[in-house]
């Protein structure tokens, strides 16, 4: 008799069962006003709100709790979108697309080094100072053009950076809130400092 199916079976139903899966949280309706009025002043309201539920642990949080999800999760993807540069650059850098890589994993880097000061002015309290670094970075990612063809992806960091875009304006738009202890914005006062969205 043979058991080879029948235990690897087991062992994908095993895995299945203890590998987490990415469910959104349902906040509560204090939350889901802040959220709302984070996501509303973005460019793409719909993936703002899933990226805040998907990273959500809890149904309540307070607007400086969602501006440190927030701030964290910009700061990862500036530190994936390095390495995944980094990665191209190591296997497949022609000397036309070389130049433009090298700029954007420059910029990636940046992003991550301002992420991570933004991060400890936040945990100090230090709002203004946050502030003003956070609307640093949309200048900063303006650099990357990033609209080359990379075999065998098609213009790989496009989306990156359009991701890159819309948590910058979540960071700054929280980021606005937490330093003008409001809970709410009127119609693009963060948004319209800093991008031609």
């Amino acid at each position: 008799m043979n058991f080879a199916p029948f235990v690897f079976l087991m062992i994908v139903l095993v895995l299945y069962i203890f590998t987490p899966h990415i469910e959104g949280v349902e906040a509560d309706g204090p939350t889901e006003a802040l959220i709302n009025s984070i996501c509303i002043e973005n460019e793409d309201y719909g993936f703002c709100n899933k990226i805040i539920h998907e990273k959500l642990k809890t149904p309540t949080a307070t607007i400086k709790e969602l501006t440190s999800l927030i701030i964290y999760t910009t700061m990862a993807h500036a530190s994936d979108t390095y390495i995944f540069i980094d990665n191209i650059l190591r296997k497949w850098p022609g000397p036309k697309e070389t130049s433009g890589l090298k700029t954007c994993h420059a910029v990636y880097n940046r992003e991550t080094n301002s992420f991570l000061e933004i991060r400890f002015l936040f945990s100090k309290g230090e709002y203004e100072l946050m502030d003003e670094a956070i609307l640093s970075t949309a200048k900063i990612l303006e650099e990357c053009r990033g609209d080359f063809l990379i075999p065998p992806y098609k213009e790989p960091l496009l989306e990156k950076k359009r991701v890159m875009r819309i948590l910058i304006t979540m960071s700054a738009v929280s980021g606005h809130m937490v330093k003008n202890e409001k809970a709410s914005l009127i119609s693009s006062v963060v948004t319209a400092q800093f991008f031609n969205i």
